[in-house]
C-alpha cells in the first residue's frame, strides 16, 4: 500500500493530466450530444490521447514493455468501441 502512494506521489503530474483529460472529454462527449459525428471524433482523440499517454509515461519510467503498449492499446480500444456503440 505504501509503495502505491509512493508511486502516485512520484507520478502526480501524470495521473492529473490524465484526469483532467478524462474529464475534460466527458463533458465535450455530453455537450456534443446528439450530434453523433462529433462525438465519434471526440471518441478516437480519447484513443489516441489514453493510448499515448501511456507510453509516453511507461517510456519516462523506463519500463515500456510490449505487454504494457499491448495493454493500452487493448484498453483504449475496448473504451473506443464501448463508446462508439453510444453513437449507434
Amino acid at each position: 500500500m505504501a509503495n502505491m502512494y509512493r508511486q502516485l506521489h512520484q507520478h502526480f503530474s501524470a495521473y492529473a493530466f490524465i484526469t483532467v483529460v478524462l474529464i475534460g472529454f466527458s463533458a465535450l462527449f455530453l455537450r456534443a450530444w446528439p450530434d453523433r459525428e462529433q462525438q465519434r471524433l471526440l471518441i478516437a482523440c480519447l484513443m489516441f490521447v489514453y493510448f499515448g499517454w501511456g507510453i509516453i509515461n511507461h517510456t519516462k519510467t523506463k519500463r515500456l514493455t510490449l505487454h504494457v503498449v499491448l495493454e493500452y492499446l487493448g484498453v483504449s480500444l475496448l473504451a473506443g468501441v464501448l463508446l462508439g456503440l453510444v453513437t449507434i
